[in-house]
């Protein structure tokens, strides 16, 4: 698979709505094939989503299949807007995959955001300085410094969708471990903290803290997120381990996570608690 041609997320959502449109309708791949002039080899590649699909051939398939019901319309040809766009990344995506592109997508879309992070700040959540010095200490002090500076860029630009007049709801959960681990120094660690306070001030963030004293919960085996999106978009389940990223569509998947979230969320100490804890540290660090 070429580098354009990678797997999206979006295009494979795309892609199973215009199989099944298909398959209700009764239609071969190449009786689909015939009708748009293509080989039905090409439409089986459309229906896996590892080839772009022209507007102009979603709207005659939505003619072709007999689809008649407006809001199932309207999903089509807004997922074949989605499937394959890289919004702010176009035409600048060195060094972003496919997976990162649809792991930021789906915060840029989601109405609500959900995260475990037990070892560092959430990317949301990160100073610019804070995130200079994790991005050093991972590539190395010898990175280039316009490959460090495009990676603060980045991570700044997510934050993005936690302003405006309908900014995302984000609660994210840390354990104590991340807020006393002091990445760049104390000076940046103190702004960090200190800018956690202001995020947790606003209506539509949340920040809570899993004690140390714990000796078990749901979250032992890494860090995720879940993405509630709007229509047409199925809810998403995320988590990244070392060998890559990995998507959770299936609904009773998904529903596993939100459980273990929601577990987290009962063992966390409150907000008010949470606050005071991180003012603590705070103090510590004076």
């Amino acid at each position: 698979m070429s580098k354009n041609q990678t797997l999206s997320l979006r295009s494979q959502w795309l892609g199973e709505r215009l199989r099944a449109a298909r398959v209700r309708a009764g239609y071969t791949l190449q009786q689909v094939g015939d009708f748009l002039r293509l080989e039905g080899a090409s439409i089986g590649r459309f229906e896996r989503g590892t080839h772009p699909i022209r507007p102009s051939y979603v709207r005659d398939l939505i003619g072709f299949y007999g689809i008649s019901d407006r809001r199932e319309r309207d999903i089509l040809l807004r997922l074949n807007e989605d499937a394959w766009r890289k919004d702010w990344w176009d035409g600048d995506t060195d060094g972003l995959d496919m997976g990162f592109i649809d792991y930021t997508w789906l915060e840029a879309r989601a109405r609500r955001i959900r995260a475990f992070s037990p070892l560092l700040i959430h990317g949301l959540l990160q100073t610019a300085d804070y995130t200079r010095a994790l991005t050093l200490a991972g590539l190395g002090t010898e990175t280039p410094k316009s490959t460090v500076d495009r990676m603060v860029e980045v991570r700044m630009t997510r934050q993005q969708i936690l302003t405006g007049d309908q900014p995302a709801e984000l609660c994210v959960i840390l354990e104590e471990l991340a807020l006393r681990r002091a990445i760049g120094g104390i000076e940046i660690h103190r702004a960090q903290l200190e800018h956690l306070l202001v995020l947790e001030a606003l209506e539509h963030i949340e920040i809570r803290v899993l004690p140390p004293t714990l000796s078990w919960h749901p979250g032992l085996e890494g860090p995720f997120s879940c993405f509630e999106l709007p229509d047409p978009y199925p809810n998403v389940a995320y988590f990244e381990a070392l060998l890559g990223r990995t998507f959770i569509e299936a609904e009773a998947k998904v529903q596993r996570f939100q459980r273990a979230y929601d577990d987290l969320y009962r063992l966390a100490l409150s907000a008010r608690e949470s606050r005071r804890l991180i003012k603590t540290i705070l103090k510590d660090d004076e």
